[in-house]
Parts: C-alpha cells; sequence; structure tokens
C-alpha cells in the first residue's frame, strides 16, 4: 500500500483516476480506523490480564510471603518460652507457648489455602514445614506433660536446637519458593506490560503511516479530529484527577482550581470534614474550611498561603493548622499542596491533609507530664532538702557547742527523724521504680485481715490522738483470711491512713475495715470524715508524680500509686469512692488464700522460686 500511495495522492488527470483515489482513502480510514480500534481493545485486553496478574501478587502470593515470615517470628516466639520453660520448670509458660502454636495453626490453614494453586515446589516446602513442626512440637508437648522428659530435654538440649535448625531451614526453604513465585508473577506481568508497549507503539507506527496517506482529506477532517482531541483532552484530564486522588486514599484530598474552587473532594477527607464531595464542589476553599486561624482569628483572604501558591507554583505545605468542619468544628490538620498539571500547564493543585487530633492530644499530654515531673522534681527536692538541713543544723550543734546530755540525745533524735523522712522519701521513688520495671514482688502467704488492721492501728493511734482523731477497726467476719505480703499491705494502708490523718480534721473519725466483696474476695478499707476529694480528680488519684491541687499539699505524689502498684501485685485492686465535704473511702481488694490472684502475672524474682 505504502508503495502505491504517491500514484494514488497524485493529480487526476481523468475521471478513471478518481476510483482508485476514493479507494486508497477508504483503506486508509479503514487501516486508521482499525488501528485506533486496536489502540482502545489492547490496554483494555491486556490491563485484564494483568490485573489478574496483579490481583495473584496481591491477594495470593505477597499474603503467602508474609505468613512464611508470620511462621518464623511465631517458631522463635515458641522456642523463647519453651526455652523458660526449660531453665524454670515454671508450667506457666505454656499459655502463651500455646498461644503462639494456635496462632501457627491458623497460620498455616490460611497458608495451605493460598498454595494450592503454585508450583509443586511451594506446596511440598509447605508439607515439609508442617511435618517438621510437628515433630518439634511433639517434643515440646512430651516436656510439658512430663518432668523427666523436661530433664531430659534441658541435659540434651543440642538435640532440641537441631530441630529447631531443621524448622528454621524448612521455613527458609518455603519463603524461598514462595519468593520465587513472586518473582515469576511479577515477571510475568512485566512481560504483559512490555508486550502491550510494543502493540502500542507498533498500533502507532500504522496511525502514523496511514495519517501520511491522509493529509490530502484533512480539511475534511478537521472539525473531527478537533472533537477528538478535545474529548482526548478531557478524558485525559478526568484520569489525572482520578489518579491524583487515588495516590492518597488514607488522606482527605482535595482538588481546587488555580481560583481556589473546590473540584472534588474523597472519601477520607468527607469524613474528617463532613462535607460530601458535591458539597464542596465549586464553593471556595477558604471561604469553606480556612477561613479562622486555631486561636478563631480571622484569616485575610489577600494572606492565605493556599491560594498564594496556587497564584505561583503550586506547592506550599503546613505542619500545624486547622481546618474547619461542616459542623463549625476545628479539625488540627497538616496539610501539603501540590500543582495539578496538564501537561506543563498547571490547572489547579491537589490539596492533601491528615488529621492530626490525636497527635496534638498526645503532646498536650507529654507536656502536662513533663510538668508533673517537673513538680516532682521540685517538690522532691525540697522534702530532701529539708531534713537534710535539719540534719545539718543538728550535726554543727552537737559540734561546736558543749551540750547536756539531754541536749545532745535530742539532737540525735531529730537527726534519726530526719534521716527516716528521708530513707521514706527514697524507698518511695524505688518502689515507683519497680512499679514502673514490672519488678514490684510480693511474698504471699495466708494473712488475718484482723492482726494486719491492729498493726495499722498501733503504728498511727499515738499520731492519731495527738491530733485529736478518733482511729477505729469496725467489727470483721469471723472466718475473713486473705493472702497477702504482709509488710506490703501494711505499707499500703499506711500510706492511706496517713493520707488520711493528713487530711481529717480534728474531732473526725477514721475507720479500717475489712469486708467480704461481691466476687468472694476480701477488701481492706480506710475510712475517713475528712474533706473528701474533687470529682475530677478521682480518675487520676492513681497517677504516679500527681496530686489533688491544694494549697497546702506536701509529699510526691507517691503514695497512692505505690498502693495501687502493690494491689495490682497481688493481683487485686484499689478503688476510691469521695464526697467532697464529707470524706473519702478507699479499699484495697485481695484474693482468699484458696483463690488465685486475678490477672497476676509472675516477675523476675518469682520465676527462680521453688
Amino acid at each position: 500500500m505504502n508503495s502505491s500511495s504517491p500514484s494514488t495522492f497524485s493529480s487526476p488527470s481523468s475521471v478513471d483516476g478518481e476510483v482508485p483515489r476514493i479507494a486508497g482513502t477508504y483503506w486508509l480510514l479503514a487501516l486508521v480506523s482499525a488501528a485506533l480500534l486496536a489502540m482502545a481493545a489492547v490496554p483494555v485486553l491486556l490491563g485484564e490480564r494483568t490485573d489478574r496478574l496483579q490481583s495473584e501478587i496481591v491477594d495470593v502470593l505477597e499474603p503467602a510471603r508474609t505468613l512464611g515470615s508470620r511462621l518464623t517470628l511465631l517458631h522463635a516466639r515458641q522456642m523463647s518460652r519453651f526455652q523458660a520453660f526449660l531453665l524454670t520448670g515454671d508450667r506457666s509458660f505454656r499459655i502463651p507457648y500455646q498461644a503462639a502454636l494456635g496462632d501457627e495453626q491458623e497460620a498455616y490453614g490460611q497458608l495451605q489455602a493460598l498454595v494450592r494453586g503454585m508450583d509443586l515446589t511451594v506446596r511440598e516446602g509447605v508439607a515439609r514445614l508442617s511435618s517438621v513442626s510437628e515433630v518439634w512440637h511433639a517434643g515440646h508437648q512430651a516436656a510439658f506433660a512430663s518432668e523427666e522428659q523436661r530433664i531430659f530435654l534441658m541435659e540434651n538440649f543440642d538435640v532440641e536446637q537441631r530441630r529447631y535448625t531443621d524448622l528454621q531451614q524448612a521455613t527458609l526453604q518455603l519463603e524461598d519458593a514462595i519468593r520465587r513465585e513472586v518473582n515469576a508473577g511479577r515477571y510475568r506481568m512485566d512481560e504483559v506490560r512490555r508486550l502491550q508497549g510494543r502493540i502500542q507503539i507498533g498500533l502507532i507506527l500504522v496511525v502514523l503511516i496511514a495519517l501520511v496517506g491522509l493529509v490530502q482529506v484533512a480539511r475534511d477532517l478537521r472539525n473531527l479530529t478537533r472533537d477528538a482531541q478535545a474529548r482526548r483532552r478531557e478524558a485525559v484530564v478526568a484520569r489525572r484527577d482520578m489518579d491524583a486522588l487515588q495516590e492518597a486514599t488514607s488522606d482527605g484530598v482535595l482538588s481546587v482550581d488555580l481560583e481556589g474552587k473546590c473540584v472534588t473532594l474523597n472519601r477520607a477527607g468527607s469524613e474528617l470534614l463532613g462535607y460530601l464531595s458535591g458539597d464542596l464542589r465549586g464553593r471556595d476553599l477558604h471561604d469553606a474550611l480556612h477561613h479562622t486561624g486555631a486561636d478563631r482569628t480571622p484569616r485575610a483572604r489577600e494572606a492565605s498561603v493556599i491560594l498564594g501558591a496556587l497564584r505561583g507554583d503550586g506547592i506550599a505545605r503546613s505542619l500545624d493548622d486547622v481546618f474547619w468542619r461542616k459542623d463549625g468544628s476545628a479539625l488540627p490538620v497538616q496539610w501539603s499542596l501540590r500543582p495539578l498539571m496538564d501537561g506543563r500547564v498547571m490547572r489547579g493543585g491537589v490539596l492533601t491533609f491528615s488529621d492530626m487530633s490525636e497527635l496534638r492530644a498526645q503532646e498536650a499530654a507529654l507536656r502536662r507530664a513533663v510538668q508533673a515531673r517537673e513538680d516532682v522534681v521540685a517538690i522532691v527536692s525540697h522534702d530532701l532538702r529539708n531534713p537534710l538541713g535539719v540534719v545539718s543544723a543538728s550535726a554543727e550543734l552537737l559540734l561546736e557547742l558543749p551540750l547536756t546530755e539531754d541536749e545532745v540525745r535530742s539532737q540525735a533524735e531529730v537527726i534519726s527523724r530526719s534521716a527516716q523522712r528521708m530513707r521514706q522519701l527514697t524507698e518511695d521513688l524505688l518502689d515507683v521504680s519497680k512499679m514502673e520495671a514490672g519488678a514490684l514482688s510480693v511474698d504471699t502467704s495466708t494473712q488475718d485481715p484482723r492482726d494486719i488492721l491492729d498493726d495499722t492501728i498501733l503504728v498511727f493511734g499515738p499520731q492519731a490522738r495527738a491530733k485529736g482523731i478518733r482511729l477505729t477497726v469496725a467489727p470483721l467476719p469471723l472466718s475473713v483470711r486473705v493472702k497477702a505480703d504482709r509488710s506490703r499491705v501494711l505499707q499500703a494502708l499506711a500510706n492511706l491512713v496517713g493520707n488520711a490523718l493528713k487530711f481529717t480534721p480534728i474531732d473526725g473519725e477514721i475507720t479500717l475495715f475489712a469486708e467480704e466483696t461481691a466476687d468472694g474476695r476480701v477488701a481492706l478499707g480506710v475510712s475517713d470524715t475528712g474533706q473528701g476529694i474533687p470529682e475530677e480528680a478521682l480518675s487520676h488519684l492513681f497517677d504516679r508524680f500527681w496530686q489533688v491541687r491544694r494549697h497546702d499539699r506536701t509529699g510526691a505524689g507517691l503514695g497512692l500509686a505505690i498502693v495501687k502498684g502493690i494491689a495490682e501485685a497481688h493481683g487485686g485492686d484499689v478503688s476510691v469512692e469521695s464526697t467532697p465535704g464529707a470524706g473519702t473511702t478507699f479499699r484495697l481488694v485481695l484474693s482468699r488464700p484458696d483463690d488465685p490472684p486475678a490477672g497476676a502475672a509472675p516477675t523476675v524474682e518469682d520465676a527462680g522460686r521453688p
């Protein structure tokens, strides 16, 4: 056809020349039409195949590879629990071991479902891994069931190590086989894409060659060509808009034109702002979302960073800003503006924004925590400086002045009391550190609550009488016993009674009691007729380094946090009821001797006990 083109499009000298010219034109039109149809059809047909391959990679191959890695992690977790069991003999390690085993079996089930259509090598790898895993687990179950088997495995740990090594090798071989499947799938997808590219290039060349022969009829097709080009530009623009929105579906994405008018809003943006995409279409971005600052000061339109960027290069960013929702509430955001290009021409911008509400709340909480720490440092410094100053002053008196024996004894008692205050504060700080590290241990035994409460009365009775406060023990149930660390429970009650003495007025009353709870446990309680605690403070009462805001507050705010830590170390809990102006009641809930502590977990010290 190319060889006949010159004669076909030469100037006709007779009517007979029109026939081949018209016929050639029809053939060229048909060729161009066929090529254009092919250009439209090939991406669809090959795109479906690419989508299938992509779906196979995303839905089958990649999840299979992830499961292979998860099996490695689960095996390591089981090995860690089993080693701990071998070393300590503590059968409580079987619980997390069984949990990891259940996760492993679930992962095996998912993996076997995914590899059914894969290469035989992958399926054989799964079968081999399952077989090796069963042998490995069988040894573990035997050790959990038999102390002799545990001792045997501990003495012959190299056997267990070889089994674990075999399991790791089987897992690695399976991961390698799955990885090869993933790479093969990607290679096939790349091949399809390359084929699509070659076909499209070939079709483009065919169209270009055919267009050379259609130059003579270009005038007749000009209007049609213009219409087609306009539709094609609209399709390209629509596709680019869609692609821009799909790039960041986890954040809000809003497209705007050069005048700042909203065009489209994705689903995440709708959820964050409360607007539907149609609600914002055509509305001014500044007036709808960006009209006011975080301090509710109106923003001038001329000073808008977003509108200014749209008038320039279309690039802007803010790490700390606020948009306004449809309901009028503020949305803390971090946003980024990028230009929306049509070739080399900027048509508008794509505004991507993220919800920063949670981060801002965390920052505020962190600032409060830092402030609390600073307050504690000041309080602790004060509480240490005062007794230290007293010790120093008393020591100077002993060294510099001739004192009588009674005066020397008096100064020694002052030094002793001050040292005791510093020692108590230091022990409180150490207990808090142990609680933060999860290492606060208790040595529990069966205790009579009456003895514990009587000891508390014995310690604090003189102090209560000196302040004119009645300190009593309420009648107790006859058969009540608790499983507790006596010294730790006395420490907790001492903190509670000490607080009650601080805030109970003269002629007030503090009552110690023991009672059964609804779930069958035992609560040791301290009830006072003091000034009570504000309701808004109750939720923070047991936080470390926190105190109710009072003008006469003293101490580092550690006492109630230690009470909570002691309760949790026993597997119990602590609660508070308070009515401002009427008094406060604390309850320390403990288990009975025949009940396991609820939610208790072994500490590092407990693991080594017989």
